[in-house]
């Protein structure tokens, strides 16, 4: 399998997973790991294309040497205009991949101040930046850093790349912008055993499934339902789990059969039932 070959079966791949992921954050990590890879980057970053005003809206992955430096937050703010690849970008509109060298030669040189930043967080001058858009609000690129020279073929590999790239970028940006900010962590925190109620009542388990598995009486556990009802500001069993799930405290999974609130399938101990009894107080 040559080369090329190989770099369609990672894309295909590539994308594939991101089509199929419902959780931005995994997709965004699977769309850098393959960008990092098809361009041998250690280090990359995307970002706005006028990139004035501090660090909101840019990503930065891969291996960077520093990223507590107090230069992070001036090379940021001037990049729009002294960073030689950005600043070509913002001046023509240009949307086809560059790098570094290239822009250097079209009159857009690496200054002094480029260069000491460079070097102060730990890049290389082996830049290649791959565009999504270069007008408007939506504007914004790639940018890679290698430790070996961008060549001809690196910026062949980018203008193929890029119409995919631009396609799974703009889906990420969707799926991100149609999840729901986390909710808020209850202010009084569940206690051990009210977690584990919860667990229980999430499967599915009735008061009296959970008590005879925790070996204490339904009561008790009307107790503790009540108490973890009132701390997640829920009103029966389902907003309860819908609520945990939102907090974070119990894990966002399609239910199975046996697992629908309300619905009870015996006494039988899973592993992880067996295990929380055993390491729970008693009551």
């Amino acid at each position: 399998m040559d080369s090329t070959d190989r770099l369609r079966n990672r894309w295909l791949d590539t994308a594939a997973g991101i089509l199929q992921e419902p959780d931005p954050g995994v997709a965004r990590n699977q769309l850098n790991d393959a960008l990092l890879e098809s361009f041998r980057a250690f280090a990359a970053v995307r970002a706005p294309l006028a990139m004035t005003g501090g660090l909101g809206g840019i990503s930065i992955f891969g291996q960077y040497a520093s990223l507590d430096t107090p230069a992070w937050p001036l090379a940021v703010e001037r990049a729009g205009t002294d960073h030689p690849v950005f600043a070509y970008h913002n001046a023509t509109a240009d949307p086809l991949p560059v790098t570094l060298v290239e822009v250097g030669e079209r009159g857009w040189p690496v200054s002094e101040f480029a260069a000491s930043m460079i070097e102060r967080l730990g890049l290389s001058p082996h830049q290649l930046s791959l565009p999504l858009a270069t007008a408007g609000a939506e504007s914004a690129t790639y940018g890679f850093v290698s430790d070996g020279a961008y060549l001809e073929r690196d910026r062949e590999t980018a203008l193929c790349l890029q119409p995919i790239v631009r396609g799974l970028d703009a889906h990420i940006r969707m799926l991100e912008s149609l999840s729901p900010a986390p909710a808020a962590a209850p202010e009084r925190p569940l206690t051990p055993r009210e977690k584990l109620v919860l667990a229980l009542v999430a499967r599915g388990c009735t008061a009296e499934g959970i008590a005879a598995r925790l070996c204490v009486s339904p009561r008790t556990v009307h107790k503790h339902q009540e108490n973890l009802y009132r701390k997640l500001g829920a009103v029966d069993r389902l907003s309860a789990v819908l609520r945990a799930q939102q907090c974070g405290l119990l894990p966002q999974q399609p239910a199975r059969a046996d697992d629908r609130p309300g619905f009870y399938a015996g006494n039988s101990h899973t592993p992880f039932d067996t295990a929380s009894v055993s390491a729970s107080a008693s009551i």
